[in-house]
């Protein structure tokens, strides 16, 4: 490997697969160790993209015994088919994911209402990923390609058939031996697809960025209207429930204010989970970033820069260490420990190395969420016992068991609460 560039992109990119590797296995430990985690379909979306994460990673890792000269053309095979299933299905994968927070932030989907779609969002990205694998397989495509086995023609300068039935040619048959028309292949069974989830992130982002801003005017709005003074009539019943003020006492609030400060806890936590899935969309383009600049270079007739390759070596295999760095910024921020390397080391303890050190707390750290679940613990009790209607945002961390009732409260104007209730009628 006498070409600096290549070993810069086998140094780096074996580095930034182990940091990827690493960083799914932390995410599968986290979800698959926690019952409120693995109940929710965000989770087992996650979870199934670092499984492929991990798949893809690990093989990239150890290239070098897949490809000639230490390896043969079945190693080759075996790689170029993990990598293929593993991309595709990741990608869409990421397609479900933000469908998955466009449902539910957007249009208010419950977590039991989702859980309809559970087949087609986890089911037929593998189908799809193992289908392309498959027929890539029998059409004999997978040759080394760069730096790994894939989609490439063997001879690397051999002549398709499709070149040479369009006049490109003196050839009347082609001479590759193996991966017959595998430029076309590559667009059909991958870049396309990729250009296609890339295009959909950024229409699923800027839809899930409205709405949450039409939200927040909207609960601006609210805000200025009720806190005018209400007009004065001769009896008005309101109904008050206990909150517990910053010092832990219980004291009497509104209703309406209730509601009220719910609602901004509820805004709140749209906003940060919004920010999950923009952070989750931006990982992806990271990751596949520097690949489409150079195939759009290739495409338009330019010539790659040698400096594109341990670029692309590097990120299109940190998808892992993407995932782990958005999943955990909550936890991480939470951590007592004083440097961000013993966070770090931390984090890894409680994920990789639990049977060593156990965290003692069953939190449910799902991605920068583990806060929301109290916050949004709160909220739905204090919108259970004004008798408002539960929010779809709530099942989307974790409170949507009953998710198709509606929270009602019964306290009827007049109503005698028992003792052991919170709920009065106050007369004014």
């Amino acid at each position: 490997m006498s070409n600096p560039y290549d070993l810069a992109r086998s140094i780096l990119q074996k580095i930034s697969c182990t940091l990827s590797a690493t960083g799914s296995l932390m995410i599968t430990s986290q979800v698959l160790r926690k019952k409120a985690n693995r109940v929710k379909l965000q989770q087992r979306i996650l979870l199934a993209i670092s499984f492929c994460d991990f798949c893809t990673s690990t093989v990239w890792v150890f290239t070098d015994l897949f490809m000639p000269p230490r390896g043969n053309q079945r190693t080759c095979d075996a790689q170029g088919f993990i990598i293929q299933f593993g991309n595709t299905s990741n990608m869409m994968l990421m397609v479900a994911l933000q469908v998955q927070y466009l449902l539910i932030i957007k249009y208010g989907w419950s977590e039991t209402k989702m859980k309809k779609l559970e087949p087609f969002l986890l089911i037929l990205p593998f189908c799809f990923g193992t289908s392309t694998a498959t027929a890539a397989l029998s059409l004999k495509l997978f040759n080394p390609a760069n730096w790994d086995c894939w989609i490439a023609p063997y001879p690397d300068e051999c002549t398709s058939s499709y070149e040479i039935s369009h006049g490109n040619s003196d050839l009347e048959v082609t001479d590759c031996v193996r991966g017959d028309n595998a430029r076309i292949f590559q667009w059909a069974f991958f870049f396309a697809l990729l250009w296609a989830v890339a295009v959909f992130c950024i229409f699923v982002m800027i839809m899930i960025t409205k709405s949450v801003e039409k939200a927040e005017r909207k609960s601006a709005s609210f805000s200025v209207n009720a806190n005018r003074p209400n007009r004065p009539t001769q009896t008005t019943r309101r109904h008050s429930i206990q909150a517990l003020n910053a010092d832990g006492r219980l004291a009497l609030t509104d209703v309406n204010v209730i509601q009220r400060r719910t609602g901004r806890i509820e805004l709140v936590l749209t906003t940060r989970v919004k920010m999950q899935c923009i952070l989750y969309a931006l990982g992806f383009f990271v990751v596949w970033g520097f690949p489409t600049i150079a195939r759009m270079i290739q495409l338009f007739g330019g010539t790659i820069h040698p400096i594109l390759l341990p670029l692309s070596g590097f990120f299109v295999g940190s998808q892992g260490l993407w995932n782990a760095m958005i999943y955990f910024r909550s936890k991480y921020s939470t951590l007592l420990e004083d440097h961000w390397w013993q966070k770090l080391w931390r984090l890894i303890k409680l994920n990789l190395l639990f049977c060593f050190e156990y965290d003692g707390e069953e939190r449910n750290d799902d991605g920068g969420e583990e806060n929301d679940h109290v916050s949004s613990s709160i909220a739905r009790s204090f919108l259970t016992r004004a008798g408002a209607s539960k929010w779809s945002f709530f099942q989307l961390i974790g409170h949507g068991e009953n998710s198709d009732d509606t929270l009602r409260s019964d306290v009827q104007a007049g109503e005698s609460c028992r003792s052991d209730n919170i709920c009065h009628d106050v007369e004014q």
